[in-house]
């Protein structure tokens, strides 16, 4: 009867070692398991949020050259499709900018009317103010990359809103050198803003779903 209760109770406590080597070995695997899924996860966000910022980069690069160096020559009388073919060289420094076909008219049409009247005699089509920038864009820019990606990404750019400002093109800019006060009158001078426009762009990647869209109020 000894020799049976000392077999007896070595069985059990095998049992138990075998239950509870289970349990380690289940509680070691569900670790290992979470942090794979957040090693891959963190991954995974820290891609996306890469191609977040190099997008959203790529739209303020896209803005600052249109309000810079598009606006103003349009805005003098120049033609985008004219100022556009001018700007692009040399094409190894400059991205390559391709304005909406026929929109030269209505582009400059934007620029100096409220946005009633864009489409007052056929200047500009129904979709000229819609926010649908990729569908029915003013100007994309395709920014270059490495040799095997032709156009890494592609900024839609489109002004969906124009409204006269309180003076006309020759208004005093503060930019230019004149200050808020005249030293020699002491007088507060307002700065003046001939337009202001709304623009919306939309930054894709090349291949990739993601996408960053900006909207912005340029007052020029």
């Amino acid at each position: 009867m000894m020799h049976q209760h000392g077999l007896n109770k070595y069985g059990r406590e095998k049992g138990m070692a075998l239950v509870m080597a289970l349990i380690v070995v289940s509680v070691s695997a569900g670790i290992f398991a979470a942090v794979m899924y957040f090693a891959l996860t963190g991954t995974e966000v820290s891609g996306l949020q890469r191609k977040y910022q190099s997008s959203k980069e790529a739209s303020l690069g896209a803005i600052d050259v249109l309000t810079k160096d598009l606006l103003p020559q349009v805005l003098a009388g120049a033609n985008l499709s004219a100022v556009v073919t001018a700007l692009v060289k040399p094409a190894a420094v400059l991205p390559s900018i391709t304005p909406a076909a026929g929109g030269d008219t209505c582009f400059n049409w934007k620029l100096t009317n409220p946005t009633l009247d864009w489409t007052n005699g056929g200047k500009c089509a129904a979709t000229s103010s819609t926010t649908d920038v990729v569908g029915s864009p003013d100007i994309v820019f395709n920014l270059k990359g490495k040799s095997d990606q032709v156009k890494p990404y592609v900024v839609s750019m489109k002004i969906i809103d124009t409204v006269t400002g309180n003076s006309d093109m020759t208004g005093v800019a503060l930019d230019l050198g004149s200050g808020v006060v005249d030293d020699a009158s002491s007088l507060i001078r307002v700065q003046q803003f001939p337009y202001l426009y709304t623009i919306v762009t939309d930054a894709q990647q090349q291949g990739s779903t993601s996408r960053v869209n900006i909207e912005v109020l340029y007052a020029y």
